[in-house]
């Protein structure tokens, strides 16, 4: 692979990977179970599911500013599923450009709400990747190659720029709990503690950079601060650990003084909320790699880079070679090591639910990310979403309107049959054609329970059924942790 097929690939992953990020079309469910302790873990306790088994689920998503397939030339009815998928265009308005994208895979996952307490445990494979502060022509650059005529001979700066991208696995233990309950006000907390084990990751972040491409052959490089870092992809390259937590405010429809969800006492079920109140701080924490890692730093850097077009990478280790080799007459501005940290894409959030009654809500959800160092880690896209539903335990419909890094505006669907649910932020290009800088899909297949079997099951509450129903008071209640 040459020099200049390697920017074409490095612009494909940064402005196609996908992620769905938050997946806020069933996130906010009362149902939402393991889907929803990813944005806040406190929505497992009170949660209208007493036992949430998710079997499989995969969440992907892609968003950028700068590629696109034109709306001229591309309609998914009729290209996509023709396999008639155009070439991408770009948009220049003299704007930095971004991307982001995330690919996540939910293995076997359960939550469990059990009186004041609720439990959970989750496993997941994740990809996070973000491309942030690119100026125009840099971008220009990895989308046209280096040898792009219009950009030649003109020298040109680049100040903090990154490119990140990592992969780990994550295992997670979850707890909840009704901390609060007086009248029919109600707080619920949670917390999921993360083992993590690193699977791969490569980042580049510059300071500065004066650079120029003189001629067909050569490119000039100046005053390079900055520095990379990259893993080899393989198992358990890293460790590390993470945190989220949550809390919840309910105004409940009732007085819940004695309330204990999912059991005999609370007649087996659950009691509702006018509206609910969420916080929650998501992804705290890193990942160390000190496997198949390296780390390379450089200072004020200068060097010509002859006959770009023809070198020869495949793999992670030839770009370090190549690397390296340039700054071989310029040693002294390089340092090295084997080991670097890099934190998670960490993120705070709010979500406010509102009962509309019969069945229907509406919630609205902001997620803001924010970085814990910045030289290895890319930063969590933001999002602003409004979201209608209707949900029943067997049936749920949501349409989220969202605004994703406060500029892309976005309308999406999610349903979910039981235990099986599908849905996507972004379906605007499936009803209109419009040019299409993002898109999605979330999908998983759970085992559902939504009434604790084992409540009231007595022989106390058998002898007192009447017409089918147990006499109040009659039923022994299941077990509950107090």
């Amino acid at each position: 692979m040459n020099a200049k097929n390697l920017l074409n690939v490095a612009c494909i992953v940064g402005a196609t990977t996908v992620s769905a990020q938050e997946r806020v079309g069933l996130a906010n469910s009362n149902y939402a179970g393991t889907t929803g302790m990813p944005l806040n873990p406190s929505s497992m306790v009170d949660s209208k599911a007493w036992l949430d088994i998710n079997l499989v689920g995969a969440d992907v998503f892609a968003w950028n500013n700068f590629v696109y397939l034109g709306k001229k030339d591309f309609y998914v009815w009729d290209d996509v599923f023709s396999g008639n998928i155009p070439t991408s265009l770009y948009r220049t308005n003299g704007k930095e450009k971004h991307a982001a994208g995330n690919i996540r895979i939910d293995g076997p996952s359960f939550t469990l709400s059990q009186g004041k307490n609720a439990f959970g445990f989750h496993t997941a494979a994740r990809t996070f990747i973000s491309a942030e502060d690119l100026t125009e022509p840099t971008a220009l650059f990895i989308r046209e190659g280096l040898d792009y005529n219009p950009q030649r001979n003109i020298s040109y700066d680049q100040q903090k720029m990154g490119a990140y991208a990592t992969a780990w696995a994550e295992i997670g233990l979850s707890y909840g709990r009704i901390v609060y309950q007086r009248g029919r006000n109600m707080i619920n907390v949670g917390i999921t503690a993360k083992y993590l084990m690193g699977i791969g990751h490569m980042s580049l972040y510059l300071d500065d950079i004066n650079h120029q491409v003189v001629s067909d052959e050569d490119w000039d490089i100046a005053n390079v601060t900055g520095q990379y870092a990259m893993t080899e992809p393989g198992f358990a390259n890293g460790h590390g650990f993470g945190v989220d937590l949550g809390f919840t405010y309910k105004r409940m429809l009732e007085e819940v003084d004695d309330y204990k969800p999912h059991t005999a006492q609370s007649d087996c079920g659950t009691i509702d909320y006018r509206y609910r109140i969420g916080v929650s701080l998501l992804d705290l924490g890193g990942i160390n790699f000190n496997k198949n890692s390296l780390i390379r730093k450089f200072n004020n850097s200068t060097f010509t880079w002859n006959d770009y077009p023809n070198a020869d990478v495949n793999s992670m280790s030839d770009i370090d070679a190549l690397i390296a080799s340039q700054f071989a007459s310029d040693a002294g501005s390089m340092t090295s090591g084997s080991r670097y940290g890099t934190s998670l894409p960490s993120a705070v959030s709010v979500q406010f639910d509102y009962n509309l009654g019969k069945n229907f809500y509406a919630n609205a959800t902001w997620v803001q990310g924010f970085k814990i160092g910045k030289r290895t880690t890319g930063i969590r896209r933001s999002l602003l979403a409004i979201t209608p539903r209707y949900e029943h335990k067997w049936f749920e419909a949501s349409l989220p309107i969202s605004l994703y890094d406060y500029r892309s505006p976005q309308v999406g669907l999610a349903l979910r049959f039981y235990s099986i649910t599908i849905g996507s932020d972004n379906l605007l290009p499936f009803i209109i054609p419009m040019n299409i800088y993002s898109a999605n899909i979330y999908a998983s297949v759970k085992i559902t329970l939504f009434k604790n079997p084992f409540c009231g099951k007595s022989r106390a509450g058998k002898k007192s059924k009447k017409n089918g129903r147990l006499k109040p008071g009659s039923a022994v209640d299941c077990p509950a942790f107090m």
